[in-house]
């Protein structure tokens, strides 16, 4: 579907939005391994949404899938989704082509680099890895092999260590330990992207103020009240005016 646009006298012959569409997964360019997906979204579908990797026959993408994030450009529901799984190990390493169909009829193209462990399909294997400073700087991150997805997952995440004069920023933590009453307790701060501070503690059973579960906060002076009510005094966080925290002090024991 197109439309007309008279421009100083011209006749214009404009795309509609409504063809519209994005090839995301694989992108042009990129490198993928394992276990993935062939994904993007179209506006408009007149047939049916197939996939053809380096020429070969294609086959069905499921299409339909919700996109939220489309709805303002397509001007529809946001149900613009075409998706299909796939292991890239069965296509080797190397350079690969993947072309997507709207009823046989080309919409979009990328081609993209597949990296193997030296096989389609590894089976047998076991690790687990510690990459320090991501996804920031001072992070820990701990990263374990999954058979099933082929790749390596997230298995625990520790922030940074919170120290004093530490500033975290939306989706950033921070974690670390503290003496309270003779009891070594494991903590975690985070900034949540809404721009609150949550606090997670690891308080054993016999813990003498039964603090149970700490609920998040929007201030700093609600955290530090929180605290005083267990007569805990001395912590102190400032919420900043770009939602990031700063902690100033840790509590007084």
């Amino acid at each position: 579907m197109s439309f007309l646009l008279r421009l100083f006298g011209f006749v214009v012959l404009l795309p509609s939005l409504a063809h519209a569409a994005t090839l995301e997964i694989p992108g042009d360019g990129t490198a993928v391994s394992g276990i993935g997906v062939i994904s993007g979204w179209k506006c408009e579908v007149a047939g049916d949404i197939t996939i053809s990797l380096n020429g070969e026959a294609p086959f069905p993408a499921m299409y339909g899938l919700p996109r939220s994030d489309t709805s303002a450009e397509c001007g529809n529901d946001g149900n613009n989704g075409f998706f299909s799984y796939w292991n890239w190990g069965n296509l080797g390493d190397g350079e690969h082509t993947v072309v997507a169909y709207d009823n046989g009829e080309e919409f979009a193209e990328s081609t993209f680099t597949v990296t193997t462990p030296g096989a389609e399909f590894l089976t047998g294997a076991s690790k687990q890895v510690t990459v320090d400073d991501f996804p920031n700087p001072g992070d820990t991150t701990v990263l374990e092999w999954n058979e099933a997805t082929q790749h390596f997952e997230i298995v625990d995440f520790m922030g940074s260590e919170c120290m004093e004069g530490l500033t975290l920023h939306p989706g950033e933590m921070c974690s670390g330990s503290i003496m309270v009453f003779g009891h070594e307790i494991d903590f975690s701060f985070a900034v949540e992207a809404d721009g609150q501070g949550c606090v997670e503690v690891d308080l054993p059973p016999d813990f003498p103020t039964g603090i149970g579960e700490i609920p998040c906060f929007n201030t700093g002076q609600q955290f530090e009240d929180f605290l005083e009510s267990f007569q805990i005094s001395g912590a102190s966080i400032t919420r900043n005016d770009d939602d990031s925290w700063t902690i100033n002090s840790f509590p007084d024991f």
